[in-house]
């Protein structure tokens, strides 16, 4: 089948299948070590986090709603209770909690009691999914269950109404941030499309169509591409791919197949892509000049989210069923092993400056730290 076309670019293309590592096992590799611990984040119910490396800043959403997700089934239920919606903020260094931004001032949403039950009540602003714009000192959030988000000030107690993105958004899922350019990329998974906002005015630039269930989003400002990952796990014939845009265009260069559900992470060293899929636990590791899979990683696990320790090399899934971490060496492709955390981990992110990883947990109010040593 020939690949289709989208402005004249190719959009898709027909793979080699590079070699596959070994999957992880289930300590570290000789030599190798680990330290782990959990620290309060200031949240009721975690979900994703943002490190600002000059500001020395963890943000975390704090994703407490109506809905209780059953850890094994992963069946939703309504719990109703009081809602205190919020992004905590931590230092880096001392792993304190030195405030919050409140969006208990932003306006309600009616919605769904459930998908069983008709009635509707109301909801506030509750943010998931983060992203910053670390050059003019913005928090951006979606906001999960109203089809929302919200850009805020990094200095701010509070976010006003004022703060809302003026676009129409549907199941916003996957947020992320150019600071060079002052620009976010918003996916919107059941609208197939991906939102580009001005971070400074909040009102929408313009769309990016053709993007089958865009789910979370990876920017490499110096190739100016955003890399957008897909959520199609449910449909008969799946097409996975990650999508590649050029950023001073906003059009669709390439669409590269993936195993479902991939989630994309730059290497800021490299410009490689680590796409790791939720569904199969692998990790295709994509060349950022001929965009192409040069190699799978199997992890053998259930990656949520992946992140890139550019400095010593290494990367870090956080595995959300296993409840562990996958180490992976970034200079042989190969897994060191697999860490158990003893809770279901969500989002993780690599302090620079430390090498540490922070990650969010589920349904929890506490954060794991974790530290890996090369052998």
């Amino acid at each position: 089948m020939g690949a289709p076309v989208v402005a004249g670019l190719v959009v898709a293309a027909t793979l080699t299948s590079p070699a596959s590592a070994a999957p992880a096992s289930t300590k570290l590799a000789s030599g190798w070590s680990y330290s782990q611990t959990s620290i309060p984040a200031g949240v009721a119910d975690g979900a994703e986090l943002a490190i600002d490396q000059k500001r020395r800043k963890i943000f975390v959403t704090d994703a407490d709603d109506f809905n209780y997700k059953d850890p094994k089934s992963g069946q939703v239920l309504p719990y109703p209770h009081p809602l205190n919606p919020k992004v905590a903020v931590l230092s880096a260094d001392s792993r304190k909690v030195l405030r919050s931004i409140s969006y208990n001032n932003l306006p309600t949403t009616t919605v769904p009691v459930s998908k069983t039950i008709p009635a509707k009540m109301p909801m506030k602003q509750i943010p998931v999914g983060i992203a910053l714009d670390t050059r003019a000192g913005r928090v951006l959030t979606t906001n999960a269950e109203t089809n929302a988000a919200t850009i805020v000030s990094m200095n701010a107690r509070a976010a006003t109404p004022g703060d809302m993105v003026k676009s129409k958004l549907d199941h916003p899922m996957g947020i992320a941030a150019d600071p060079t350019t002052g620009r976010a990329y918003i996916a919107n998974v059941t609208l197939d499309e991906v939102a580009v906002i001005d971070t400074a005015t909040r009102r929408e630039i313009t769309r990016i169509k053709d993007i089958y269930s865009p789910s979370f989003i990876a920017i490499d400002s110096t190739r100016h591409r955003v890399y957008i990952g897909n959520a199609d796990i449910k449909t008969k014939g799946k097409t996975n791919y990650l999508t590649v845009v050029d950023s001073r265009t906003n059009t669709i260069v390439k669409k590269i197949t993936t195993a479902a559900n991939s989630r994309p992470a730059v290497d800021a060293a490299t410009g490689k892509v680590y796409a790791a899929s939720f569904a199969t636990g692998e990790v295709a590791v994509i060349d950022p000049d001929s965009l192409t899979i040069v190699a799978r990683i199997q992890t053998g696990a259930t990656p949520n989210k992946i992140a890139i320790d550019s400095k010593r090399r290494v990367a870090y899934t956080s595995n959300l069923f296993k409840k562990t971490f996958t180490v992976i060496d970034l200079k042989t492709n190969a897994v060191v092993g697999a860490i158990p955390a003893g809770v279901g981990v969500h989002t993780l992110a690599v302090d620079e400056r430390t090498g540490t990883v922070f990650s969010t947990q589920f349904q929890s109010s506490n954060l794991t730290v974790l530290s890996v040593k090369r052998g």
